[in-house]
């Protein structure tokens, strides 16, 4: 279960307050039947919105199929109902239990971005907006005492993605997002090996990100990452420009972790501020490497890093501007990569430290991600965005400057 949170660099989000992994001690007479029948209406309609995201299995793994015109209302009226129903959601016991509830006004932002930009023929972001509300479900439900059995647990079963008509890479997407990892990383070796130099680049690099992100925030491997590209490399798979990248990785990949054997549970507060003096500027620049400016490769490092001291110490001093450098972290290395959770991180340094002054820099990013997904200042919020705004303004103690 350790490892497994650790892993889980969404889950400080999915609560309303700082992660609290312990039980919460209920009352004695509430009997296990009692659970099962209050919990029944919940099932339910967690069932119901299991099948609405299985039916959309095929554009959650293509792009091209989730931008074609002809799918536009069938996505649409898929995702206004999902929204819909996390709106009535109400949260299910177990996980109040285990201290894993919901942030549903999260989910439902979310989700309600998606829709506008949908709607707005901003197809590509509205899917990646999308795909970051799975992975944050994903999250949840693989930290629930309920999901021991990983067959039942799957939210999109083996034989169902090989029933889809699509290829090794796509397939690899939906293992990848549903946290699959290693027959995801198959899945894209077998992909690239069966594409040819003359191919469009665009997927074949993506296919190698997705497994760079294995290597570094999963597996936590520099030799393993550096074995694995190297392969490629000297088998001359791919084109110039793309080997000219992946040998890039290669070389940094060549040397240590940004912080060698690190182990969050040990690392004093002192050591932290030190590391993060030593590699985050307090200016826009952003990351400082002494090898490199931006490098996907230390970018994940340090982000896997972060996630990792924040999970082991969320009464950390520096919590606040761990989540905005884990927000800027996934800008840099591109909101495409893994699905970003730009968003969670920023909406919990605002919630959980509104008095530190790093909380109005999360605040102004939000904001600029907010103007992005609906079209821009020259259009006005809906309702509860501006509801949302508000009461974000007042908790940090922000005037309007309109």
């Amino acid at each position: 279960m350790k490892t497994t949170l650790i892993f889980l660099f969404s889950a400080l989000v999915l609560t309303n307050t700082r992660p609290v992994f312990g039980a919460t001690k209920k009352k004695k007479s509430q009997s296990k039947t009692s659970l099962i029948t209050k919990s029944t209406p919940v099932r339910q309609e967690m069932n119901t919105i299991s099948g609405i995201v299985r039916s959309l299995g095929i554009f959650i793994a293509s792009e091209q199929e989730f931008v074609r015109d002809s799918n536009k209302v069938t996505i649409l009226k898929s995702l206004e109902a999902l929204s819909s129903l996390f709106k009535n959601l109400k949260s299910h016991p177990v996980i109040g239990m285990q201290g894993l509830s919901l942030n549903q006004g999260v989910m439902n932002e979310q989700l309600e971005q998606t829709v506008a930009l949908i709607k707005n023929d901003r197809k590509s972001m509205a899917r990646a907006k999308f795909n970051a509300a799975l992975n944050l479900c994903v999250s949840c439900h693989t930290q629930s005492p309920g999901t021991v059995n990983k067959e039942r647990a799957k939210l999109f079963a083996d034989k169902d993605i090989q029933m889809l008509k699509i290829n090794n890479f796509e397939k690899g997407e939906l293992y990848f997002i549903t946290r699959d990892f290693e027959k995801a990383v198959s899945l894209y070796d077998k992909y690239i090996r069966a594409s040819k130099k003359t191919d469009d680049d665009e997927f074949i690099f993506k296919a190698l990100e997705r497994q760079l992100i294995y290597f570094i925030k999963i597996k936590k491997s520099f030799p393993e990452a550096k074995a694995h590209f190297e392969t490629y490399l000297k088998e001359k798979r791919l084109n110039s420009k793309i080997s000219q990248e992946v040998g890039e990785w290669v070389k940094i990949l060549s040397g240590k972790s940004l912080w060698e054997n690190f182990d969050p549970l040990k690392v004093k507060e002192e050591d932290m501020e030190k590391f993060m003096k030593t590699f985050i500027a307090d200016d826009e620049e952003g990351p400082i490497f002494t090898l490199t400016n931006s490098s996907e490769v230390y970018d994940l490092n340090l982000s896997s890093i972060l996630m990792d001291y924040y999970n082991a110490n969320p009464n950390t001093l520096h919590g606040a501007k761990i989540l905005y450098w884990l927000a800027t972290l996934d800008k840099r290395v591109n909101d495409d990569l893994f699905f970003s959770l730009g968003d969670y991180y920023l909406q919990a340094c605002m919630e959980n430290y509104p008095k530190d002054p790093i909380a109005k820099d999360c605040y102004d990013s939000y904001l600029d991600d907010l103007e992005i997904n609906y079209q821009g200042k020259d259009k006005d919020f809906p309702p509860e965005i501006k509801a949302k705004i508000i009461k974000l303004q007042k908790l940090l103690d922000i005037k309007d400057e309109e």
